[in-house]
């Protein structure tokens, strides 16, 4: 019984770690929605049900913006799904010119698109309002990448869908890969904060493996295996303090997060915008 109970200590314990040490892990975790998804909603986008609360993916999301670096990822990340759907709904419409479909309306929603695109590369993650600006943005994104693949149900069979999203499932362009180098740097500096934080809360710390991460000479998989073993070689005792510490810290960043949302929603009721879609 005695076994049982340290092993379920040790996972706890380690799910706690995880979570504080790698709030974000990939850089293929984007913010928003991509044109040749079949539902409007997936895990990675933003769900806020009309005139309530903000939903528990927003929760997720904006966690980590309770800082500027925090913030800088998830905008990065928005800009990454926005120049993938754009790039994508280019050379759609370049598609249907060659098969003489009008592609107006699918056009003046690119363009749309774009000046959301502008709005996120102009937003400051060090700004006040950056959660909100993120929220607004990352909505605003999301029902235009919805009109379009709405749009083009109209137009094209089902087919004839598939068959493009077929064409553009590996797209990319030099600016796409750069928006994707330049999140992941950020990502492993997140990443390096974190598990300096984790490493202060444990009482030890391993900087060549840090920096190894850091280097990208070790993947993150890789840096989970070696908390694990050291979790495993911790006493009783030392496992519950951590565990305690860790668990309070994770109440403390969910209350500010809840309480930023609420704030959030409360300016947006009290002047018109930011209202949930």
């Amino acid at each position: 019984m005695k076994k049982i109970t340290n092993l379920l200590l040790v996972l706890m314990l380690l799910g706690s770690i995880l979570s504080v040490a790698f709030a974000v892990q990939a850089d293929e975790d984007d913010q928003g929605t991509t044109q040749d998804e079949d539902q409007d909603e997936q895990n990675n986008t933003t769900k806020m049900p009309r005139g309530h609360h903000y939903g528990n993916d927003t929760e997720r999301e904006v966690g980590i913006m309770n800082n500027s670096l925090g913030a800088r990822i998830r905008l990065l990340q928005l800009e990454k799904a926005l120049l993938t759907n754009i790039l994508k709904g280019v050379m759609t419409v370049q598609v249907l010119k060659g098969l003489n479909v009008t592609t107006t309306e699918l056009e003046h929603i690119l363009g749309n698109l774009s000046e959301v695109l502008e709005n996120v590369r102009g937003a400051d993650p060090a700004a006040n309002d950056s959660v909100q600006v993120f929220v607004e943005l990352k909505n605003e994104s999301k029902n235009l990448t919805k009109q379009f693949r709405d749009t083009l149900r109209l137009l094209l069979d089902n087919e004839t869908i598939a068959m493009i999203k077929e064409q553009l499932k590996n797209i990319t362009s030099d600016e796409l890969q750069n928006c994707s180098m330049r999140l992941r740097h950020w990502i492993r500096q997140f990443n390096m904060n974190q598990l300096y934080r984790l490493y202060g809360i444990i009482g030890e710390t391993n900087t060549s493996l840090i920096n190894d991460y850091i280097n990208g000479n070790i993947s993150l998989d890789l840096v989970k295996l070696q908390l694990r073993k050291m979790v495993n070689q911790m006493t009783q005792e030392k496992r519950h303090m951590i565990f305690s510490e860790i668990k309070e810290d994770n109440i403390k960043k969910k209350i500010h997060t809840q309480k930023m949302l609420e704030d959030m929603e409360h300016h947006g009721n009290g002047n018109g915008h930011g209202q949930p879609y």
